[in-house]
C-alpha cells in the first residue's frame, strides 16, 4: 500500500482521473476487436471523436468569453466518461446526439450554475438531456462485465487517492443490500441477480469515478455518506415520476440537488496582494478575495491558475487556506521542490496585482472550538498551514487551548508562521520544532529523527490528547502507526494529507 500511495502522490486527483478513464477508453477499443463488445473499434473512436472535439472547443471558447480560468483537464474527463455511458453513434442522428452531449456538458458548467458553481455533474447531465429527450440512449455500456475488474482496480485507486472510501462503501453497501431485498420480494435468484448487479451494472464506475467528482459532491464527510446513501437508493428502485424514470444519470442528478443545497455556493476571484520568503523554499502569499466568504479553520479550496503551460498534473490544486476566519486577507503556503512543476512555476511567478480563482471549500480538518480535550497537533513541512489557521483562530478570539505543536522540518529556517505561534503562548500553545536534517543550536528546538519514541518523549500524557496531523502521506501515515502502537484510539486521530499537491 506504501508503494501505491507514493505512486498517488506524484500525480493531481484529474491528472489519475484521466489516466483511468483513457485506459477504460482504449481497453473498450481493444475488446470490441476481438469481438469482447456489441460495437466495432471504428463507430467508438469515431464516437470519442464526435464527442471530444466540441467540448473541448466550447469549454475554451466560452473560459474566453466569461474570462474565467477552466481546468485544462475537466472538458476531458467529462467526455471520456460521456463517451463511455451512451450508447455508440451508428448513425447520422446517433453521431449529431453526440455532439450535442458535448456541447451541452462543456455548456452547463458556465450555464447551469449559481455564483459561478456549477450544480450538475456535467457528464451525468448531458447524458440525461440525451437519454431525456430520446435523441440517443445511456446504456452505461462500461458495466458490461468484461470490465469489471478493471473498472474496480482502477477505481479504487481514485478512491484511494482522495480518501472517500466511506463514500463509496455507503454507495456500495447500501445499493447491495436494496438488491438483495428485491430479489427476494420478487422471488429472483439470490446469487445469479446479485452477480450481475456488481459486476454487470453501472455500480462500480458510478460509485468510484461518477459519484467521486469534488465539484458536485458535498464538502464534509458526514454530507458525503448521506450523499451516496441518496443516490444509491434513487439508483436501485429507479423510480418512475410520469414520464420520468430515475435512471443511473438522473439519479446522481438528483444526488447533485442535495450536495448543491448543503455546500459553499461561491467561486472567489483573489488577488495577490503580497508575498511573504520564509525561506529558500517556501512562501507565504496573501490574497484579497472579492468577497467575503465562511469558512472553518483547517478547510482547503481548489485554486484555478490561467496560463498554465503544459503540467503532468494540471492547472488546479486543493490548498489549505492558512488564514483565520477572523482575517480579512487570504493566507496560502507552499513550498518548492525542484524541479518544480509549471503550475508551481507559475505561481512562483505571480505578482502582485495578479489574480487567480478559488472554488470548492471543503474539509473535515476541523477543531471542535467548543470541545476541552487537550490537543496536538504535528505537522511536517508546509502542512503546517491548517494550524497556523486554527492557531491564529483561538488567538484572535482569545479562546484558551492545551496545545501541543511538534513541528517537523528538514531545516530550522524552514519554520514557517512563528510570529503567530510565539503570540498564540498566553493562549495556551507549546510549540516543538523538530529539525530532522540540518544540526542547529537554536533554543527550544529539537534535532532528532521523528518517530515513536521521540513522540512519546515531547508528549508524556498523549494518551490525554487528541491529535491532528498534516503533511505529506508518509509522514502523516507513519505517524498514525506510532499512535496505534500506542493503543490510541482512532477517533482521538484527525488526519490531512497533502497529495498530489
Amino acid at each position: 500500500m506504501k508503494f501505491v500511495d507514493a505512486f498517488l502522490d506524484r500525480i493531481t486527483m484529474y491528472r489519475l482521473v484521466v489516466y483511468v478513464l483513457g485506459t477504460l477508453s482504449g481497453l473498450a477499443v481493444l475488446f470490441s476487436l476481438f469481438g469482447k463488445l456489441p460495437y466495432s473499434a471504428t463507430s467508438l473512436i469515431v464516437s470519442l471523436g464526435l464527442i471530444l472535439v466540441p467540448a473541448l472547443i466550447v469549454d475554451k471558447g466560452l473560459g474566453r468569453i466569461f474570462r474565467a480560468p477552466t481546468n485544462s483537464e475537466s472538458w476531458l474527463i467529462t467526455s471520456l466518461i460521456i463517451f463511455l455511458i451512451v450508447h455508440p453513434a451508428t448513425s447520422v442522428a446517433a453521431g449529431l446526439a453526440l455532439v450535442l452531449a458535448g456541447v451541452v456538458s462543456s455548456a452547463s458548467k458556465f450555464f447551469i450554475v449559481w455564483n459561478s458553481k456549477h450544480i450538475f455533474n456535467p457528464a451525468a447531465f448531458a447524458a440525461a438531456v440525451l437519454s431525456l429527450t430520446a435523441l440517443q440512449s445511456t446504456t452505461w455500456w462500461i458495466g458490461n462485465s468484461v470490465f469489471w475488474p478493471f473498472t474496480l482496480v482502477l477505481g479504487v485507486t481514485i478512491v484511494r487517492k482522495i480518501r472517500r472510501l466511506p463514500l463509496f462503501v455507503t454507495f456500495v453497501g447500501i445499493s447491495t443490500m436494496l438488491q438483495i431485498i428485491l430479489f427476494v420480494v420478487h422471488h429472483q435468484p439470490l446469487a445469479v441477480g446479485l452477480k450481475g448487479s456488481l459486476i454487470a451494472s453501472p455500480l462500480l464506475f458510478l460509485s468510484t469515478i461518477m459519484l467521486t467528482e469534488p465539484a458536485t459532491m458535498p464538502p464534509r464527510r458526514t454530507q458525503q455518506i448521506l450523499f451516496a446513501a441518496i443516490v444509491a437508493v434513487l439508483y436501485v428502485t429507479a423510480w418512475e415520476f410520469g414520464p420520468l424514470v430515475v435512471y443511473p444519470e438522473v439519479a446522481l442528478l438528483l444526488g447533485n440537488l442535495y450536495a448543491f443545497a448543503v455546500s459553499p455556493k461561491f467561486r472567489v476571484r483573489m488577488t495577490l496582494t503580497k508575498i511573504q520568503k520564509i525561506s529558500d523554499s517556501v512562501y507565504n502569499y496573501v490574497f484579497q478575495p472579492d468577497k467575503r466568504f465562511n469558512f472553518l479553520p483547517g478547510q482547503y479550496m481548489e485554486w484555478t491558475l490561467a496560463g498554465v503551460p503544459y503540467d503532468s498534473r494540471g492547472n488546479r490544486r486543493s490548498l489549505t487556506i492558512a488564514s483565520s476566519p477572523t482575517e480579512e486577507e487570504i493566507h496560502v503556503g507552499l513550498k518548492y521542490h525542484l524541479p518544480a512543476s509549471t503550475y508551481k512555476t507559475t505561481f512562483f511567478n505571480l505578482k502582485p496585482g495578479d489574480a487567480v480563482y478559488a472554488s470548492q471549500l471543503a474539509g473535515n480538518f476541523t477543531v471542535d472550538q467548543a470541545a476541552k480535550q487537550k490537543l496536538a497537533f504535528i505537522a511536517g513541512g508546509i502542512g503546517i498551514t491548517p494550524f497556523r489557521s486554527m492557531v491564529k483562530y483561538f488567538t484572535d478570539n482569545q479562546l484558551t487551548k492545551d496545545i501541543v505543536l511538534i513541528y517537523v522540518i528538514p531545516d530550522v529556517e524552514e519554520l514557517a508562521y512563528n510570529k503567530e505561534f510565539l503570540a498564540a503562548r498566553q493562549y495556551g500553545l507549546k510549540i516543538i520544532p523538530v529539525v530532522t536534517k540540518t544540526p542547529n543550536t537554536r533554543a527550544g528546538v529539537v534535532h532528532a529523527k521523528f518517530n515513536q519514541e521521540l513522540l512519546v518523549r515531547l508528549l508524556p500524557d498523549y494518551s490525554e490528547r487528541m491529535f491532528y496531523i498534516s503533511g505529506p502521506s508518509t509522514m502523516v501515515d507513519a505517524t498514525k502507526t506510532y499512535l496505534h502502537n500506542l493503543h490510541v484510539e482512532r477517533k482521538m486521530i484527525k488526519t490531512d494529507h497533502f497529495t498530489g499537491y
